[in-house]
């Protein structure tokens, strides 16, 4: 398996491969890589997609030391060193949608397009802060996973037993604890909406229409706040991950977003 390695921290990720263009995705909050199987599977070879664990995730190991999403992008950043990349379109889903801003901020020479599914740029109110938290708690300590499972995975994917049966299985024989920091990370986001004018690449702005996490003004905000202000998506009958239970409607986004830039 292929990592990256920044100090302590070895971040796993999965590498399509070949010559075309480079797309680089970071998973939501209690998943992993595995999440863009879609895309990878729709997108090479035509492209060269990479899907990174994040801390706390799939195969990826750290140090267990607390971390931010600006940590998150110097790891993502070291993926695509590792993988010879100078210029690469990044993106994500939430956890890894603020992760991919982040990586915009840092190194915007390096950004060719940007892919926001599910984003925000506030930080959480005190409120959403707690509810997380709680949610957070059940996740970890929760003697019966299988009731904290089920709810999340109503929250996150939606969708049909189908599409949701392949991440009970694996959560339910996961170490949940180990999302405890990623969970801080998410929780302690702090706003970066007056930055946001600084990206001036092309960006796709995505979101389930049932996204709870990510409500229809914060994404619009996000979209209309960035250097090169661009329109949100909206996929009917989604929640937090449509690339998972409506790929074909987001492959087919993807790839029209892809051939409009500069090669």
């Amino acid at each position: 398996m292929p990592f990256a390695s920044r100090g302590a921290v070895k971040i796993h990720y999965t590498d399509t491969g070949g010559g075309g263009p480079a797309v680089l995705l970071g998973h939501s909050l209690f998943m992993d890589q595995e999440m863009f199987a879609p895309q990878m599977a729709a997108l090479a070879p035509d492209y060269r997609v990479i899907a990174i664990d994040s801390r706390g995730h799939g195969a990826s190991e750290d140090d267990e030391t607390p971390f931010s999403y600006w940590d998150l992008a110097r790891d993502a950043w070291a993926v695509a060193d590792e993988a010879g990349l100078d210029r690469v379109v990044v993106g994500g889903v939430a956890h890894g949608a603020f992760t991919a801003v982040r990586m915009a901020l840092l190194a915007q020479p390096r950004v060719a397009g940007m892919i926001l599914i599910g984003s925000s740029a506030d930080a959480m109110t005190p409120q959403r802060r707690l509810g997380y938290r709680e949610v957070l708690d059940m996740w970890i300590s929760a003697a019966t996973p299988g009731p904290t499972i089920k709810m999340v995975c109503s929250l996150m994917i939606g969708g049909s037993a189908h599409d949701q049966q392949p991440w009970r299985d694996k959560w339910a024989g996961a170490q949940r604890e180990r999302v405890r920091l990623a969970g801080e990370c998410l929780v302690n986001r702090e706003a970066v909406r007056e930055l946001l004018g600084e990206i001036r690449c092309p960006a796709l702005v995505l979101r389930g229409l049932a996204d709870q996490a990510n409500s229809a003004e914060e994404v619009d905000d996000v979209a209309a706040a960035l250097g090169n202000p661009t329109k949100v998506h909206t996929i009917a009958g989604a929640a937090m991950t449509p690339n998972l239970t409506h790929p074909a409607e987001v492959n087919a986004l993807l790839r029209e977003f892809l051939a409009t830039l500069p090669a």
